[in-house]
């Protein structure tokens, strides 16, 4: 494709994600879908382009508004970023945008008097808000700077940055160094071994792992390392009884049987039948399939489930959150998520915690996580759980995780016992992660 056909891709995709507010994935998926005649590399750098549309949403309105520019559609935005971003001319601009077959009409004179303000110009500026600074939503921006302080700038600079790819290495089917040498003799170098997970590897963008051997022999996964540490802390055993109570496409749960080296028995729940299909396809792959029992559930007050009460030894709660924490997988998310939606999450956070406490037995542990950076879905909910089950102690992160590498800023003590990770400080999605054990039976409160 011609620069300018491309350029003309991202600004359709952007018009129709404004339109929809769809999530980016799936608008991504559906034009490609209907376009198969585009090629790897041109998808490669449209979806790029599309997704610093994203990332830089409220600097490049800022810049259009402070210009005095009246449109903040998809052809102006790109146009600034083109200017503001890439510090391309008027001149390449003018040559993208051609009018030629595939590629964008011709720039007009107020388009041309736009590039002329900006030309010199960065996408940032001193007199921009903080919001604007951070690309948040100004509610959302009040709720992080509780959080962060003064930190929060560089926070969000690394959420606005796009992640690599994490690796799992399945040890069902092998070790690290047979997935190193797997991926190699597929042609892919630069991998690098994760700080903190132990069984984890790390990729540059753009590699396609789905075709390697490694992959469709079950040897690796893909699975950020921030997830990988959540299953370091379950702490399963070979010989456990473990329920995976939102199992989703079953990436822990597969990390769990890979512990517990395939012995025992992980439960694997979730309300959406097409996930548990996936995740039963991904534990065939990974040889796993013995030690996971896939099961629809109604919702977490399922009679079926209701009759496993305290007949676990570990409950890990990987509830349905707000996904903030994957911004740089998802920039789109800042912009769909709503107070509204924080406030139902935690009401359905709280009820699933609730359940998912019924079903750990005595000396058993329960683990909440979410891939959320919000304090209403992770400290303050656990607090609240803290203050009401006195037949649950929190477990200390370093109590689970006692060689955990310097660097990472365990909270020692028993009043806070979790942990939250994120890419500015530890190179991974945003999460949290707290353990509970339960002391003493007793009825469900």
């Amino acid at each position: 494709m011609k620069p300018g056909a491309r350029i003309a891709a991202v600004i359709e995709l952007y018009d129709g994600w404004t339109q929809t507010r769809d999530d980016a994935d799936r608008v991504i998926s559906g034009y490609f879908g209907n376009r198969r005649y585009i090629g790897g590399g041109d998808r490669r750098e449209i979806s790029e382009r599309f997704y610093n549309l994203i990332r830089h949403q409220a600097r490049l309105g800022w810049w259009l508004a402070e210009c005095g520019y009246e449109f903040q559609d998809g052809r102006a935005r790109m146009i600034a970023e083109l200017v503001l971003q890439d510090n391309r001319s008027a001149d390449d601009i003018s040559d993208m945008f051609s009018g030629e077959q595939f590629c964008p009409n011709p720039l007009h004179p107020a388009e041309k008097h736009l590039i002329n303000k900006l030309t010199g110009k960065t996408l940032d500026h001193d007199g921009q808000p903080g919001a604007v600074k951070t690309e948040l939503p100004k509610w959302l921006y009040a709720e992080l700077l509780k959080l962060h302080h003064e930190n929060l700038p560089a926070e969000m600079a690394a959420y606005n940055q796009p992640a690599k790819l994490d690796l799992r290495v399945n040890r069902l089917r092998g070790t690290v160094e047979d997935a190193i040498k797997s991926l190699q003799a597929d042609g892919i170098h630069n991998i690098e071994k994760l700080p903190y997970a132990p069984n984890g590897l790390r990729l540059p963008l753009g590699v396609n792992m789905l075709v390697t051997a490694a992959y469709k022999d079950g040897l690796i996964e893909i699975q950020d390392e921030a997830s990988q540490i959540c299953v370091r802390l379950v702490d399963a055993k070979p010989g456990m009884h473990i329920l995976d109570m939102c199992a989703g496409g079953g990436g822990k749960t597969l990390g769990m049987a890979s512990d517990m080296r395939g012995k025992g028995r992980i439960l694997a729940c979730d309300t959406h039948g097409g996930r548990l299909d996936n995740s039963r396809k991904r534990a065939k792959r990974a040889g796993a399939g013995d030690c996971i029992q896939q099961r629809i559930i109604s919702d977490e007050r399922d009679s079926w489930l209701r009759n496993k009460s305290g007949f676990f030894d570990r409950v890990l709660l990987d509830v349905p959150c707000s996904g903030l924490g994957t911004l740089r997988r998802n920039p789109a998310l800042r912009w769909r998520i709503g107070q509204r939606d924080i406030r139902t999450l935690m009401a359905n956070q709280s009820k699933i915690l609730k359940a998912g406490a019924a079903k750990v037995t005595k000396g058993g542990r329960l683990i909440y996580a979410t891939c959320s950076i919000m304090p209403e879905e992770n400290e303050r909910l656990i607090e609240t759980f803290m203050r009401d089950r006195k037949d649950f102690r929190p477990v200390p992160i370093n109590e689970i995780w006692p060689d955990a590498p310097k660097s990472v800023p365990v909270p020692g003590g028993k009043d806070k016992p979790w942990l939250r990770l994120s890419p500015n400080e530890h190179g991974t999605d945003g999460f949290f992660v707290a353990v509970f054990e339960r002391t003493a039976k007793g009825k469900v409160k």
